[in-house]
């Protein structure tokens, strides 16, 4: 049996960094779904966040009919109601300018 005081002196090898590396594949992995799922369920949380960090508030919104391309911008009646869903076409719009050369129009409330 070895003497106590040498059994202390033996260093302990930790692996600190394991959980961190081990982490990496299924963050990756995670965000991939992520986004695999909000492109085919079509919630467009994605363009949400692209759209608030590029700071584009203008929401290009499809009526009933698919000709039918109405831009809301802040500030109008039905705008903070509007749920811009990419999977069915409809997008969000840096400027009026840009919505108006895509072909959408104003809503007039």
């Amino acid at each position: 049996m070895m003497h106590p005081r040498f059994a202390e002196d033996k260093p302990v090898r930790r692996r600190y960094g394991l959980p961190v590396v081990s982490a990496i594949p299924g963050l990756v992995f995670g965000g991939i779904l992520f986004i695999l799922f909000d492109h085919f369920a079509g919630m467009g949380l994605v363009g949400a966040f692209a759209a608030a960090v590029t700071d584009c508030q203008i929401k290009g919104n499809i009526g009933s009919t698919p000709d039918e391309r109405i831009y809301y911008v802040p500030g109008q009646q039905k705008y903070d109601g509007i749920r811009i869903r990419p999977g069915d076409g409809e997008r969000w719009f840096c400027s009026e300018a840009d919505a108006r050369m895509a072909g959408w129009e104003r809503a007039r409330n």
